[in-house]
């Protein structure tokens, strides 16, 4: 009996000792590759941009189809002093590789907005929202390209305003108030987004209002600036020239209606299910639905800048409603 637990034993032992004599796997490149994310993650976290780079760089050395790593690396290139380029590249890759990457889309979309890609800013924007509608930060991101995009179409057409201004009786078509106004940019009636930083914050429902308001107090000038021109051509019929401008800014004041769909969005999704007056009144006019989503930011800003903006921005509205006068709204 003793012979035979001896012999027991003895065999226990000895597969012990050949159990941890035998070698553990090494990891493989893909474990490997997600070990220096982690650790490129953990600099990251810390600011130490340059060393969470080197992190991924090794992980898409180890592993070249890890998607995680292009959108790791493009991300610390974004906050890396603006290497902006460098970032769309690998959120490029990322993609390339994920087709469906829906945050590297989105961030994509903001690399692509401080490059001044707006077109291309666009369509990633577009896209996130495509792969996840309820991304409040992704119609955030948009509403603002188009906002500038509306803005920059504007200050590209700057030169002919300077000719006609400089050609006597072409003068006329902008001699009226409201086409000055329009070109005036009025940034400060907007919240700029702080980029890079937007990126990586939750939309804020103040900030949204806001840039609505802004969005229809654009849209009100256009309004302004069409009636100046139907008053120019029932003065001269025969001023063809004004008759292009006026179909011009119908449709530039039509673009404004991208920014206002894509705010009223973000506030519908970053609300908390509070009762909000989450689609803007049909019935009144630009003017007023400006002044009551800036009375709305005031209501629920925490920040006493923004609330400062929105208050400055109901003055100066109502200021510039009072000189400019009634005005009859142009059809759509």
């Amino acid at each position: 009996m003793k012979s035979k637990f001896a012999i027991a034993t003895f065999a226990c032992v000895i597969l012990l000792l050949l159990v941890s004599c035998v070698v553990a796997p090494p990891d493989t490149p893909e474990v490997q590759g997600a070990d220096y994310i982690r650790q490129g993650d953990k600099y990251f976290d810390q600011g130490n941009y340059d060393k969470a780079i080197n992190e991924y760089t090794e992980a898409i050395e180890l592993e070249p189809d890890l998607a995680e790593a292009y959108w790791s690396s493009g991300r610390a290139y974004y906050f890396n002093d603006g290497r902006y380029q460098m970032a769309v590249s690998d959120y490029s890759k990322a993609i390339e590789l994920d087709p469906e990457y829906t945050t590297a889309y989105y961030y994509r979309g903001w690399a692509r907005v401080v490059s001044g890609a707006r077109k291309g800013a666009l369509s990633d924007f577009s896209k996130t929202i495509e792969l996840d509608a309820g991304r409040a930060e992704a119609h955030n991101g948009r509403g603002w390209t188009y906002t500038k995009e509306a803005q920059w179409d504007v200050e590209e057409y700057n030169y002919l305003f300077v000719l006609f201004e400089s050609q006597g009786r072409l003068c006329v078509a902008y001699s009226g108030p409201g086409w000055g106004y329009v070109r005036e940019p009025q940034w400060e009636l907007a919240v700029v987004p702080e980029i890079p930083g937007v990126v990586e914050k939750n939309s804020n429902l103040a900030e949204a209002y806001c840039n609505r308001g802004f969005a229809h107090f654009k849209k009100a000038q256009w309004d302004v600036a069409i009636s100046n021109y139907d008053e120019v051509i029932r003065r001269e019929p025969n001023l063809v020239r004004d008759r292009f401008d006026r179909d011009w800014a119908l449709s530039m004041k039509a673009q404004w209606d991208l920014p206002i769909a894509d705010y009223s969005k973000v506030i519908v999704l970053a609300s908390t299910g509070a009762p909000l007056s989450e689609t803007p009144e049909t019935s009144k006019g630009e003017w007023d639905l400006a002044i009551a989503d800036y009375n709305r930011a005031i209501e629920l800003a925490k920040d006493p800048t923004l609330v400062q903006k929105a208050t400055e921005s109901i003055a100066f509205i109502e200021a510039l409603r009072k000189e400019i006068g009634p005005v009859e709204a142009t059809p759509e």
